[in-house]
């Protein structure tokens, strides 16, 4: 285990509700959510600010935090907008000193639910086991939705096939 939580979550070191993950970046549902479908698009690379990220590197996160934030409309969970948060830095009130983007589902009239839980979010420690297991659920739908939109996507791409095209 290193001194940072997320470090131990992409070494797979610490438990987490995985949503999505490729070379760049892990997915996973917040622990302390403030909203059902909360997660975190976290950078593999260490790194406390976005301006120390390469440019690739920070696109990348906000094209996934983007097909996260379509999954989670479409899989099933209350969505009717979403605010995308960086919290870039300790003065910006960056609890876990790496960077990542939160994605939050939002529906309307949640407003009081929302501020109350963003300020009593930290405090939810009790009944361990069966928030991971609703986490868990909610990443697997949210999981499921992402690969089925890859799939309704590859499926609307025409693709050639180079030896058909020449006869």
């Amino acid at each position: 285990m290193t001194a940072c939580v997320f470090c131990d979550v992409v070494a797979k070191e610490a438990p987490a509700s995985v949503v999505y993950e490729d070379s760049e970046c892990i997915v996973i549902m917040d622990i302390f959510p403030v909203r059902v479908g909360h997660t975190l698009v976290i950078s593999k690379q260490h790194a406390q600010h976005l301006r120390e990220l390469s440019p690739f590197h920070r696109e990348h996160l906000f094209d996934v935090a983007n097909r996260v934030t379509v999954a989670q409309s479409r899989c099933g969970i209350p969505f009717d907008a979403s605010n995308l948060i960086v919290n870039d830095g300790k003065a910006a009130n960056q609890h876990v000193p790496h960077v990542h983007i939160h994605l939050i589902p939002r529906t309307k009239k949640d407003t009081l639910a929302f501020v109350s839980s963003f300020f009593t979010r930290m405090l939810k420690v009790f009944g361990e086991e069966s928030k991971r297991k609703r986490l868990d659920r909610t990443a697997q739908r949210i999981k499921r939705q992402l690969e089925m939109d890859w799939q309704e996507k590859k499926s609307k791409l025409s693709v050639v096939d180079p030896l058909k095209a020449l006869k």
